[in-house]
Order: structure tokens, then sequence, then C-alpha cells
């Protein structure tokens, strides 16, 4: 049986890229040279900002980012519904601690109106799947823009942003981030710490590089398979509503109930196709991030994808509406979520009980 794994890189270098590479190897001169440079130009010229500082990872530019903000012994509200990493960056800086809060039901994005304002200090806001987050407070902000490539107000939110180059996002150095800020003092701070702790490899920035100039093309090629699940599908679902826009980087629906959503998974798997159902919550309790992880189920979109949406459609109306028949009898309420607006405030040192599975607030 052909599996089709969730997600891949699109790297398609041309010859000259690859030659490239190979005086990078025979230059002796690995990291944070002249590639990098240009990915960092790029990025200043591309989105007006004033400073670009390209990282090994994202996860290392948030730790980085938050570090050179001063962010210390602060209470950071953060969303429940988001990828671990995000958490790594708030407990990798010194006494700070994570406000678990809940997202908004449509958007999928932090919402901040449901927490009294004296309970935090300042926001760690995500671009959930590709969905640029606008957070409206006076406290101080940074984005986790990992999803974040080429959305409209990028490079001006926040006091930083980080952007992912990881190998599932839509431009890809096969790993990588780039840190973005207007502010002087932090970006002083952030270079020395990148020097120290993250420095991007030339190899990745010339992967990185050639990846944006392909963006547009590739950008198309997802829009297109979207398309085409939209058309395939012949069953009632909910897409992410956009308050301003997206680059699509995810392509996730709700189902109706979570019974629908498991049969889906199970009838994609079982035919070779890998599907996501993320972000599991970092806590229980949160009525609408309980709500969508109960439903979500996300769908692979790259270019080897385009002659299997069919497939893929087929088989989900298949399980969807088998699922339907075999469960009309039974209420769908999600997972036992409390009242919406609620907030955990957590331990310093969660990441690591959570990953364990050693604690779950409920």
């Amino acid at each position: 049986m052909k599996q089709i794994q969730y997600s891949k890189p699109t790297i398609s270098l041309d010859e000259e890229e690859y030659k490239e590479i190979r005086a990078v190897l025979e230059s002796g001169w690995v990291s944070i040279g002249k590639h990098v440079e240009e990915l960092e130009n790029e990025f200043k010229r591309r989105y007006n900002v004033k400073h670009a500082i390209a990282c090994s990872c994202c996860t290392q530019g948030l730790v980085i980012a938050l570090k050179a903000a001063g962010w210390r012994n602060k209470r950071i509200a953060v969303p429940a519904f988001t990828w671990p990493s995000t958490i790594f960056a708030i407990e990798s800086n010194i006494g700070n601690v994570p406000l678990f809060c809940d997202i908004d039901a449509e958007t999928w994005l932090i919402d901040l109106a449901t927490l009294d304002d004296e309970s935090y200090d300042v926001v760690l806001a995500v671009d959930t799947f590709g969905n640029q987050a606008e957070v409206d407070t006076d406290k101080p902000v940074i984005y986790d823009a990992a999803h974040g490539f080429d959305l409209e107000k990028l490079g001006h939110r926040g006091v930083a942003e980080v952007v992912s180059f990881s190998f599932t996002k839509v431009v890809t150095a096969s790993e990588g981030g780039m840190i973005l800020t207007n502010h002087d003092d932090i970006a002083k701070t952030a270079y020395e710490l990148r020097r120290l702790s993250s420095r991007m490899e030339e190899i990745n920035a010339i992967i990185a590089l050639s990846s944006i100039n392909k963006y547009k093309a590739n950008r198309d090629i997802k829009n297109d398979i979207i398309e085409g699940y939209k058309k395939g599908l012949d069953f009632n679902y909910t897409l992410q509503r956009i308050p301003e826009c997206t680059n699509n980087s995810v392509f996730s629906i709700l189902l109706n109930n979570s019974y629908a959503r498991d049969a889906a998974v199970t009838e994609l798997n079982s035919n070779g196709i890998e599907v996501k159902t993320y972000y599991e919550p970092m806590v229980e309790g949160l009525v609408n991030t309980d709500q969508i992880y109960s439903r979500i189920i996300s769908l692979p979109m790259y270019d080897e994808i385009v002659p299997e949406v069919d497939r893929i459609c087929e088989l989900m109306n298949r399980s969807v509406h088998n699922s339907a028949d075999t469960n009309t009898a039974k209420s769908e309420n999600g997972t036992g979520a409390e009242l919406p607006g609620k907030a955990y405030l957590m331990e310093s040192g969660y990441l690591m009980k959570y990953l364990r599975r050693e604690t779950k607030v409920k």
C-alpha cells in the first residue's frame, strides 16, 4: 500500500544552488555568512522591518526573543491550543509561568477578552495555522509567527515576532527561524544570543532563499488542493474564520463531532494516509479549545497530494457518512469542558510534566 505522509518539504534546488552549497562546504565558513545575511536582508526588504535575525530554529528564536525583551518572572498569557515549543520558550526564561487561556471558537486565535487584565503581565500570541493574530492590549506582546510567513502585518506587530522555516512550513530551510523586531535594544541582545546559541547554517539559508523564490508557485498549488478538498467533501464541516488574512499554511476542518473525526482518521490511516489532529491542548477544561481539538482534522497539502485529493475526499466522505449512521443516537458535548473564559496559571516546569503525561489540568 502506498504511504502518504502528512507533510513533505518542497525543496527543489537548481544547479547553481547546489554549487553554492558545495562552495560553502569547501570554504569552511558554514554559518552566519553571506547567505544568512542575504536571507536577513530579504526579510528586511520584504516586510520593511528594521531587524531580521536568522537563527537555527523557531523554538530557539522564541527563547531568544523572550530573553532579549526582558521577559523574566512574568505571567505570560498564551493559548492552550498551540505546539509545545511555545511553552518551552516561556519556561526557558527564568521565573516565567504560562497562563493558559482559551481561543476564539471561530478563528482559533487567542482570546484575551475573557481574562482579567490584572491576571497577566505580557502576551505570547500565535498565528494559528497561518491565520494572522492581532492582539488588542496595552501590554507587551510577542508573536509566535511560526506559520506567519507572508502575513500582511508581519514585522509590525508587538515587540518581536518569530517565523519558522521547518520542513512543515510554507517556506522552508529544512530547519531554521527568523526573529523580527523594530526595537534596537531587543535586536542588539538577540544578535548576541543568536551568536552564542542559535547560529543559522549557510546551507539552510541557501535552501530558504530558494524556497522564498518558489513561494508563489507553491502557494498556488496549496490553494488548488484546498479548493479540491472543498469541492470533494460532501458533508457538513466548519472552516477556520479568517478575520484579517491567512497564508493557508495548514488546511484544517472541524467535523460535527468527535465520532466522525475519529472515524475519518481511522479510515485514512488504514488506507496509508497520514493526517493530524493537532493541537492537543496544553490543558483541559477550556471550552473552545477542547471542542475544537475533539473535532479537528488536518489534511495533507503539498505538491504530491494533487493526484490524491479525490481519493482522500472519497475516504473522508465514506467514513463520515458511516459514522453518522452509526452514531445517530449519540450526542456530542465536547470533552467535559468547563465554563468559557476559565484560565490556568501553571507552576514553573509544567511543560516537562505535560510531555511526560504526568499531569493534565482538568
